[in-house]
């Protein structure tokens, strides 16, 4: 092999590896790194020297585990500061938008306000779209970009916001069973499908996404004119959302399925 090739084998490999102690909660031993990776332990343990010296790494001498140290934190808050959720998803939302030509939005919970935001809005080249407001706090009964969000919250937290919602404002839809039957129907299928709920004349979807600690952070929405929705194309629209938003959930630190 070239100093070339060698040189990005090892960059790839610790790559590798400080993804899987990041997604391992940092408790991994050399044996069960070096099984994991399907490399030798002497390999095992020459990467981790290097990244030890660089204070990526660190070794805990009473579990003999691996853990990300200081340095590879202090990298990753340095990323954060300079990055948001919506410059994450901005080509998610690209994606969606030239996939179907219709107007993507990132959503945000408000966890503090019970409500949630629409972060970014990317649209496509169709002449009839609805006019988006972004960064205002909306309630969460109603809409596809609210229910995605509020299906996927803790059931007492559900109760709490239904119980201080009125009825939808374009249809005069009352908050009753059907409201959780809805929501329970949204979580079967992984994404909300609301014909009418928030925008007279609008068809939504949305699909959640979650942060490394499980939780609902928001959503991925398209929404459509009526007149321009095809029924048939219900369910493709919504997997091509589950996907979407499964990326965003990913790029997050989320490792688990939903």
């Amino acid at each position: 092999m070239s100093k070339a090739g060698e040189s990005l084998g090892t960059v790839a490999r610790v790559i590798a590896l400080l993804r899987l102690l990041a997604e391992s909660n940092n408790d991994l031993t050399l044996s069960v790194l070096s099984e994991k990776m399907g490399l030798a332990p002497s390999t095992i343990h020459r990467l981790l020297a290097l990244l030890t010296k660089e204070g990526l790494v660190g070794r805990n001498p009473a579990s003999k585990t691996y853990y990300c140290a200081a340095e590879f934190v202090r990298i990753s808050s340095l990323v954060l500061q300079t990055s948001s959720i919506a410059d994450v998803a901005e080509p998610i939302l690209q994606s969606l938008a030239q996939r179907f030509n219709e107007s993507s939005m990132l959503c945000l919970y408000l966890e503090q306000q019970k409500r949630y935001t629409i972060a970014k809005a990317i649209h496509g080249t169709q002449l009839l779209r609805y006019d988006i407001q972004e960064n205002t706090p909306l309630p969460l009964a109603w809409g596809a970009s609210a229910r995605s969000i509020l299906a996927f919250l803790p059931q007492a937290e559900i109760d709490e916001i239904l119980s201080a919602s009125g009825p939808s404002q374009v249809s005069g839809e009352p908050i009753d069973e059907r409201t959780y039957a809805d929501l329970a129907a949204t979580r079967e299928r992984g994404y909300a499908f609301t014909p009418g709920q928030r925008v007279a004349g609008s068809v939504g979807l949305g699909a959640p996404f979650f942060g490394a600690n499980g939780r609902v952070v928001g959503s991925i929405c398209l929404t459509i004119p009526r007149n321009r929705f095809d029924p048939a194309q219900e369910k493709i629209l919504g997997h091509a959302l589950i996907e979407h938003a499964a990326r965003l959930s990913h790029h997050l630190g989320f490792t688990g399925n939903r």
